[in-house]
């Protein structure tokens, strides 16, 4: 295919921070599935033995059966969540080269994405609010939390707005009333 108009460079931007977010992910998924096969092969002798000597004098909280279930629930859990996120980032990377080509559907998933980001991240902020209220955590963390998802919220926004911009919906193709 080739690109009668220049690419705007917002999108040349865009497609970075979705190749960078790609690499990110895509470590972090495989970090996250390697804990999880670390956490599914602990043996769980070496646990009760390590539980036994800290907790000397004290009550013992799990019986084994029970710390089996969880030591497989946390190994299971990481490696389907770390398989989620690389299928994420590997398909940001996919949009990061379609946003540089002017693909259609880049565009559509990119818009998609940011709001869905921008759901989730209102979500969040409306539940550690209610959580930290609840359990009295440090205030300035919560803060920085806080600014955290408002600064998310503000980049998504911005990039919302910069995709229906009128030049950016011509170099996708995209109509004036997408």
């Amino acid at each position: 295919m080739t690109q009668s108009m220049k690419r705007p460079f917002g999108v040349t931007i865009i497609a970075i921070l979705a190749l960078v977010g790609s690499v990110v992910l895509i470590f972090g998924g495989l970090s996250s599935l390697v804990s999880g096969a670390f956490f599914a092969a602990i043996p769980i002798e070496n646990v009760m033995t390590e539980m036994e000597q800290q907790e000397q004098g004290q009550q013992q909280t799990l019986s084994v059966a029970e710390l089996h279930a969880l030591i497989q629930l946390l190994g299971s859990s990481s490696i389907v969540m770390g398989a989620i996120v690389m299928v994420i980032g590997i398909g940001y990377l996919i949009v990061s080269y379609g946003l540089l080509k002017g693909r259609e559907w880049a565009w559509t998933i990119t818009v998609v994405l940011t709001m869905i980001s921008i759901i989730v991240q209102i979500v969040f902020i409306i539940t550690t609010s209610i959580l930290n209220a609840s359990l009295h955590h440090d205030m300035n963390t919560s803060l920085y939390h806080l600014i955290d998802q408002i600064i998310g919220i503000a980049i998504n926004g911005i990039i919302l707005y910069y995709l229906y911009h009128p030049s950016v919906k011509r170099y996708f193709k995209k109509s004036q009333h997408s």
